[in-house]
């Protein structure tokens, strides 16, 4: 009811000025947009809630605390954040490899995938590692073929391996002191998606958007979500992208957000259910003792499915698990000696 009575509002408003805006033309649909169909979906709720978790020195339980009130999860997404694009020379051949840092390592070696994946996965949440680059001048974005190949094997290699639900994109921190490579970020997505068994997800966060420019439109349909830089941003920077597969608001969960900025924030969710648009990313999750989200969430859930939200109540620590695994000096390398030997 509350959003009909919002919907009925705006459709008077707008025509009690129609006469006065007769010479203002339709908006045109931004470049790249488009309301392509998207058949890799699964569940009911929409739009999406994606969470990023920090995991350098948060939880990922946490992101799985905060219920509604039938005991479905907030979060549908969980981005592990984050594994980094390092690279090794092989007979003088550089070859992409994937890191995960000392403190990521456990979270996925010597059963952290019991432990911290699975968990989320049992309340129906998907399991998503992020990658990003670390400063190697190697990133998604200057990747010739045959490291494209190579990275993308490492990737489905790493997915299969640790039970994941699919990899996410963050083009940052890679320093590129080699020319950018044509098409290289939608090649790596492309040949991603073909090695990875149906039903698996691919995102990309927009932040660094270096290689954005360089998804064109079939790289595109083979993506599951793009998330918009924070705030609230109708834009879609990726060419041939459906509202459905984009999120328009993202949100950065470690600041501290006043009442009025929390019900912005739920408008501008219901604004993005109702533009048709399929996701809303929160970013950084804190602990409840750090910064409680649970105001945020509880304010867009009613917006968008008149639901609240509140944090678990179990165990006591819901909301506030600590970082509770041990850390791996050095961490642990992916390379293609791995995928070789599978």
């Amino acid at each position: 009811m509350k959003k009909t009575l919002k919907l009925m509002a705006a459709l008077f408003v707008g025509a009690m000025f129609m006469g006065a805006c007769q010479q203002a033309e339709e908006p045109a649909v931004e470049p790249g947009q488009t309301d392509a169909v998207v058949t890799r979906t699964y569940g009911d709720k929409t739009p999406k809630i994606a969470i990023y978790v920090e995991t350098n020195d948060v939880n990922p339980l946490n992101a799985g605390d905060y219920v509604l009130p039938n005991g479905e999860p907030y979060a549908d997404i969980v981005e592990l954040f984050a594994a980094n694009i390092h690279k090794r020379t092989v007979n003088g051949v550089t070859e992409p490899v994937l890191y995960l840092n000392d403190k990521m390592t456990n979270l996925m070696e010597n059963g952290g995938y019991l432990n911290y994946i699975k968990p989320l996965q049992d309340k129906g949440i998907k399991v998503l590692l992020t990658v990003l680059g670390d400063w190697q001048g190697i990133g998604v974005a200057n990747m010739n073929d045959t490291q494209a190949t190579q990275f993308a094997q490492i990737l489905a290699y790493t997915v299969e391996r640790y039970g994941l639900d699919g990899i996410g994109f963050d083009d940052e921190y890679a320093n590129y002191n080699t020319a950018l490579v044509n098409g290289s970020f939608g090649n790596i997505i492309l040949k991603l998606r073909n090695l990875m068994p149906e039903g698996k997800l691919i995102t990309v966060f927009e932040f660094g958007n270096y290689g954005s420019s360089q998804i064109n439109a079939t790289a595109a349909e083979a993506i599951d979500y793009v998330y918009s830089n924070f705030g609230y941003n109708t834009y879609i920077g990726v060419y041939g992208l459906g509202k459905s597969q984009y999120a328009p608001l993202s949100i950065n969960l470690g600041y501290y957000y006043s009442q009025v900025q929390i019900n912005r924030y739920a408008t501008n969710a219901w604004n993005a259910q109702n533009g048709g648009y399929g996701a809303i990313m929160h970013f950084n999750l804190r602990r409840t003792s750090d910064v409680d989200p649970t105001s945020l969430f509880d304010a867009i859930a009613y917006e968008l499915w008149e639901d609240s939200v509140s944090v678990a109540s179990t165990p006591s620590n819901a909301g506030d698990r600590p970082q509770d695994w041990t850390f791996v000096t050095g961490g642990h390398d992916i390379t293609m000696d791995d995928v070789n030997a599978q």
